[in-house]
């Protein structure tokens, strides 16, 4: 987050540098309110002019607080934003104030730098079965790939892009990103070098993608409050059952189609049961405006909040069913 905050409507506090929408709570009041706690958040991770944190947070494993099962990883972060869990289990992190991607390999508790350079301010990310490594690179509006076992990026040959920030990758593939400000997800076939519009309907501010074991496609309609999917091989997407979001920015699924996102100005994550109208909330305590979702390949999910930190929830935990 930068240090410079503005009002809008409706009242939304946000930082003018970043693209990141920040607790958003209608009534003249709550706008009021809405501004002593982003000031006070602001105060408390001392920001600097630069957009960056001034000191970064370093977090040990730890348990979250009482009321929840997570534990933190052991990540030193400025600003993160994306968070992907590999089918082995590593944990890559987008340290979008660092200008870094950082992979922590599942059994250690000492993350590597991943080799890409020139990123300013890295966003989402995601991986394929073969273990390549997408990163947004928004600033520079761009999509990179790290092909495993790589140590030489690819700049993929998306064009046009004002504002990216959600990746995601198919069983065969394919590459899509979700381009904010143009409210529109193109797809980058494989082996092709030619981008195609993803038929979504009525995108507001498109903010992150995820795919399923069928290949359908899901986004994080964040302007509109609503999560989408696009069936396989389908040209109508489905409105998920989600409701009450308040700026859905991140969307994961697991590995039987239940799908997560991350309700930002809510400082909650909701889980969709697959195959049903189930929702509930997860344990994970004291989150404050989560960014970024993942699902590891053993149902643990991965959050990461504006505290700087990388919050795992062990698969067991026990959900809240929201009523309907």
């Amino acid at each position: 987050m930068d240090d410079d905050w503005e009002f809008e409507t409706p009242a939304k506090v946000k930082p003018q540098r970043r693209s990141r929408p920040s607790l958003t709570i209608m009534g003249a009041a709550a706008v009021v309110i809405v501004a002593v706690v982003a000031v006070a958040a602001y105060l408390a991770l001392a920001r600097t002019s630069s957009g960056s944190a001034s000191s970064t947070q370093t977090t040990t494993p730890s348990a979250a607080p009482p009321t929840s099962g997570a534990v933190v990883l052991p990540f030193t972060l400025a600003d993160p934003e994306g968070v992907e869990v590999d089918n082995a289990g590593n944990v890559y992190v987008a340290d979008s104030g660092g200008n870094r991607v950082l992979e922590l390999r599942a059994g250690t508790n000492t993350p590597i730098e991943l080799p890409f350079t020139g990123l300013d301010r890295p966003a989402g990310l995601a991986t394929n079965h073969n273990g390549d490594l997408y990163v947004v690179d928004e600033y520079h509006k761009r999509v990179l790939e790290l092909p495993a076992g790589s140590k030489t990026q690819i700049e993929l040959p998306f064009t046009g892009l004002t504002e990216p920030h959600g990746v995601t990758a198919d069983s065969v593939g394919n590459v899509y990103v979700a381009d904010f400000k143009n409210n529109q997800v193109l797809e980058m076939p494989v082996g092709s070098t030619v981008q195609v519009p993803v038929p979504f309907t009525g995108l507001n501010q498109p903010y992150d993608l995820a795919v399923d074991s069928s290949d359908g496609i899901y986004v994080a309609d964040a302007g509109n409050n609503r999560v989408q999917k696009l069936p396989a091989g389908s040209t109508t997407p489905e409105i998920l059952p989600f409701t009450g979001l308040n700026f859905p920015n991140s969307v994961a699924i697991d590995r039987s189609n239940s799908v997560y996102v991350t309700d930002l100005n809510n400082n909650r994550v909701l889980r969709l049961t697959a195959g049903s109208n189930t929702v509930a909330v997860l344990p994970f305590g004291d989150l404050f405006a989560p960014y970024g979702i993942a699902v590891g390949p053993q149902d643990d999910v991965y959050v990461v909040d504006f505290r700087n930190r990388v919050l795992k929830l062990p698969a067991g935990y026990q959900p809240t069913e929201l009523s309907h």
